[in-house]
């Protein structure tokens, strides 16, 4: 659904809406304002894709995929992201304890946020005056997008933050002072509570002009993950994960993905990533982009992770400044087999720049998996490569970890399905009686570079102990901080502290 992009912009022009930079004490759209726009099914498109953008897109030029890149990759023990450069991904990756102003911090707090309000608004919108659709299906499908969108929103928040302030109505600024941070279990009803609503009336796939819009499937995908979370590990903290063991629960929704049929584990792994909208059938949940449209829509989420002289060697220098590697660490890349052709795909190991600024050869090993020449724009804030939220592949190896969680299936499942994962990468499809430990191994080598590796060291149980392990490996320059329970959750962002004193306690450790 790329013309949800599009659409987005003309809703903005329309809406008094919030700024990248305000507090979360947004102000609603004026009655006036919102009184004369609803009133035909166009408006509320316009609406709904707005939503879409926002909950997606983010606000600026950071979205969803960047927001995982920066807070989920780089926190990770994927890479060793320190530089000399004072660039506000060195506080996440050093576990610094004075990032509460950290932009991607501030960024994953208010983008969330501005696209709840909006949320809020269509649904209230929709029972309000929804009589404008002669059709009751298309009012129905539109009332289960907003409740996604919400829910995800939502997801995202608490993974990052835990308690977070529960708004799912639109109140005036009075009214949001009043509202202190929510008990994790209560934000989780409303999730539950918005994806069950949602998912019988989500369309089960789309054609081509609707690529982008959520299906039954990708809500499926979501709420697998959310009870997958909410049974792991809680360390201790007030975050996303309970300790429940709901795993036969998210075993289910997973196993209704799989025998939808819509979907397919791709046979090569490098076109999983060169393939683009209804045709790729690892999409579940993807965030679309398009380049060269002149309306700012395109993606540059490749670029978090990319690394100049890289750019420069395959000819890639406009509109860009001086990007600094992000390192991948020397754990990690020992972790391949020298034939594994994900590595051979997605890491670039040496490359050389044939004259310019950055002329020379290069053996810094940084990641390049969602970079596509064939769909590079104008620069390199604008590519059309789309983004997997929730790729099949994915699908099948959450519901290994389910079986062995007990959550259903058998070990042989788990087996077939990290020997298919496996042999797609070129290698012996010899796995026997797979544990945990071996399956998110598979899966950091699977999901590198594609922001999944944070939650997976969260869902493990064994983050504290990965982490620290690495930073005795890897930080020789002795950069990283302390990783304690408390550095599994972000802070709560300095300016909405400072907003609203006294009504936001702090996470621990900031």
């Amino acid at each position: 659904m790329k013309k949800y992009i599009y659409l987005a912009a003309n809703i903005f022009i329309l809406f008094v809406l919030v700024s990248c930079d305000s507090e979360l004490n947004q102000l609603p759209l004026s009655q006036g304002t919102a009184e004369t726009f609803y009133t035909t099914p166009n408006d509320f498109i316009q609406a709904r894709n707005a939503t879409y953008s926002v909950a997606f897109h983010g606000l600026g030029t950071y979205g969803y995929a960047n927001r995982i890149l920066n807070l989920s990759e780089t926190r990770s023990d994927n890479l060793y992201a320190t530089t000399d450069a004072s660039r506000d991904w060195e506080g996440i990756n050093n576990f610094a304890t004075s990032i509460s102003s950290n932009s991607y911090v501030t960024e994953a707090y208010i983008s969330n946020y501005n696209a709840i309000f909006k949320a809020n608004q269509l649904l209230e919108k929709l029972q309000e005056k929804g009589g404008v659709f002669t059709n009751a299906a298309d009012k129905s499908s539109m009332v289960a997008e907003a409740r996604f969108l919400r829910a995800f929103c939502y997801f995202d928040l608490i993974r990052w933050f835990g308690r977070v302030p529960l708004i799912d109505k639109t109140l005036s600024p009075q009214e949001v002072s009043t509202i202190g941070r929510s008990p994790v279990a209560d934000i989780y009803k409303l999730i539950i509570s918005d994806l069950e609503a949602a998912i019988p009336d989500l369309a089960p796939s789309y054609a081509a002009a609707d690529f982008g819009r959520v299906t039954k499937y990708g809500a499926k995908g979501i709420l697998a993950l959310v009870y997958m979370t909410r049974s792991s590990p809680t360390y201790g903290i007030d975050g996303a994960t309970l300790g429940l063991n709901e795993w036969d629960k998210a075993y289910q929704q997973l196993n209704d993905i799989k025998s939808s049929g819509l979907y397919v584990f791709g046979a090569d792994y490098a076109t999983i990533f060169k393939t683009e909208g209804i045709t790729n059938k690892e999409n579940v949940l993807v965030i679309p982009y398009t380049q060269n449209t002149g309306n700012g829509v395109g993606g540059n989420f490749m670029v978090e992770v990319g690394y100049e002289p890289y750019f420069w060697s395959v000819g890639v220098t406009a509109n860009q400044g001086s990007l600094e590697a992000r390192p991948i660490s020397t754990g990690f890349r020992a972790m391949f087999n020298v034939a594994d052709k994900r590595a051979i795909f997605g890491i670039a190991t040496s490359y050389t720049v044939a004259s310019g600024t950055y002329k020379g050869s290069y053996t810094l090993p940084v990641f390049k998996k969602y970079i596509d020449f064939s769909r590079y724009g104008k620069d390199r804030q604008d590519w059309g490569v789309d983004f997997m939220v929730t790729r099949y592949t994915d699908v099948l190896m959450m519901m290994a970890e389910c079986t062995l969680h007990g959550g259903g299936g058998t070990q042989a499942d788990v087996d077939k399905i990290v020997n298919d994962v496996r042999g797609r990468a070129g290698l012996a499809k010899d796995a026997a009686n797979i544990t945990l430990p071996q399956l998110f191994d598979e899966r950091r080598k699977e999901f590198f570079s594609e922001g999944t590796r944070w939650f997976d060291l969260i869902r493990s149980g064994d983050a504290l102990i990965i982490m620290n392990a690495w930073k005795t490996a890897e930080d020789l320059s002795k950069s990283i901080g302390t990783i304690d329970k408390n550095s599994l959750l972000y802070p709560i962002p300095s300016q909405e502290i400072l907003a609203l004193p006294g009504l936001y306690d702090q996470n621990p450790g900031y």
